[in-house]
């Protein structure tokens, strides 16, 4: 049989035998949950044309161990079909996908007419072109100029890890791109491998989206990282006048250390405070939760809607507007040593916790606001430290509420497989790669959930308060 091209391949496409080298392979995964949905690769023919390949996760003990990067293979009974119309690591619009047919043989001589690399380079420009596009996903290519620390966040019940990389392009821009968990060995052995030396590094499958009146770039699930490789747009910055500025991997950041405090001396701090704002962390249990968990805002800041209202006027935005977006705001009553404050969780809190934007969750919920979401109600009878931000003029209140700034990530080690349970059940979480199916969200009026004793913990908190001024 004669060796087909891939750019001769379509859909339900007649049985033939590809001659290609693999070029990139990843395993898939998905963002949320760190479950992998299957072994990806991008395989390239002599004539340069490249097509995206998956092979499903039942399968990926038979075809793993058989391929190796940059290595040249023989391919045959698979199948053709229509590759997603979202986040494409390439722009071929077909993808193979393999089944327990397909054949796949190692040529031992590999043929130097067939390329290692193909890439598609964004420059400063194309980066804002691409701004929100989830179509196709672009690759990068520059000069590290500094690796940043490690940084451990919580979202979704789940941590987090992720290193900034200040990158300087060819043209002499520097942009700042994010990546995360399973890059990161790969990304600090560069560093260490380059010693004093600057190196080049090509970063693949990247999503530009606005972060602060910028684009920011960050690493998806079909990122792949190279140093210094052979091809021309590598070699222009280490045979070129750039600067051979040596990247520094920084230690773990040394940042203050937040007061520990019991539940009983947080309401008595204020004799002792010095400043107005003050931040402490402190451990407790969850114990009920207030139904009204979000408000409407301006889809921009968080000035609050009136509700009364189909347009309105945001003063903080100077602009006026229809549109109104749900934003956090969580009450806990959290219990230590029969000491029960209230702590508000808003937005950026809550977002990094539960996983999505509270918009997100409202919708989901039927546009309810004073009946909180099941994965929200799984947060009743966890134990975490919270850190908290306190003013002065809190005092003046008969029982002040303390604001949460943060969930400290080291107290959310139960935490997974609680929320992800949940949302592994419900549409309420998009990944950016892989779509889930959804299933009906129960009536959380019903729900009950069990805290780490195991016992049940009934949904106290749903009875009518008092609304949050």
């Amino acid at each position: 049989m004669e060796f087909t091209s891939i750019g001769e391949l379509s859909p339900n496409q007649r049985p033939c035998k590809l001659k290609c080298r693999v070029s990139r392979l990843w395993v898939a995964t998905n963002i949320n949950t760190d479950i992998v949905c299957h072994l990806d690769m991008i395989l390239l023919d002599s004539q340069g044309n490249d097509i995206w390949v998956q092979i499903p996760p039942l399968l990926m003990k038979i075809f793993q161990p058989l391929l190796k990067d940059q290595e040249v293979y023989t391919f045959s009974n698979f199948k053709v079909q229509s590759a997603p119309q979202e986040y494409r690591p390439i722009a071929n619009d077909n993808i193979i996908i393999c089944s327990g047919k397909t054949s796949v043989q190692q040529i031992p001589d590999v043929p130097r007419s067939i390329p290692t690399f193909k890439f598609t380079f964004m420059n400063a420009a194309q980066i804002k072109r691409n701004l929100n596009k989830i179509d196709i996903l672009s690759d990068v290519v520059g000069q590290v100029q500094h690796v940043s620390e490690r940084k451990t966040s919580c979202k979704g019940g789940r941590k987090t890890t992720r290193r900034h990389i200040s990158l300087k392009l060819i043209e002499g821009d520097v942009v700042s791109v994010v990546v995360f968990g399973r890059l990161l060995p790969l990304l600090e052995s560069f560093v260490n491998a380059s010693g004093t030396a600057s190196f080049v590094i090509v970063i693949t499958s990247i999503r530009v989206t606005p972060f602060q009146g910028d684009c920011s770039l960050s690493s998806t699930s079909s990122t792949c990282l190279f140093s210094n490789i052979d091809i021309p747009e590598v070699n222009a910055f280490l045979n070129g006048n750039n600067e051979n500025v040596a990247p520094v991997l920084l230690e773990e950041p040394s940042t203050p250390e937040v007061p520990i405090v019991t539940l009983a001396e947080l309401q008595n701090l204020s004799l002792d405070m010095q400043n107005e704002d003050n931040v402490y962390s402190v451990e407790g249990k969850v114990v009920d939760l207030h139904p009204l968990w979000c408000y409407l805002s301006c889809p921009t800041c968080v000035y609050k809607a009136p509700e009364d209202q189909d347009t309105y006027h945001c003063t903080k935005c100077n602009k006026t507007t229809t549109i109104k977006a749900a934003k956090y705001r969580l009450r806990l009553e959290v219990v230590s040593d029969d000491t029960s404050p209230s702590f508000v969780m808003f937005e950026n809190v809550g977002e990094n916790f539960f996983g999505l934007p509270a918009n997100q969750l409202f919708l989901e919920n039927g546009g309810l606001k004073d009946s909180p979401p099941e994965i929200i109600l799984k947060i009743l009878g966890m134990t975490l430290k919270f850190h908290v931000k306190i003013k002065i003029s809190m005092y003046t209140r008969s029982k002040p509420d303390f604001t949460v700034v943060k969930i400290d990530p080291d107290s959310i080690d139960d935490l997974p497989a609680t929320l992800q349970k949940v949302a592994s059940t419900q549409s309420i979480h998009s990944d950016i790669e892989n779509s889930r199916s959804s299933s009906q969200i129960s009536d959380p009026l019903c729900t009950a959930v069990k805290d780490t004793d195991g016992e049940k913990t009934p949904c106290t908190s749903l009875k009518r308060k008092q609304p949050i001024e």
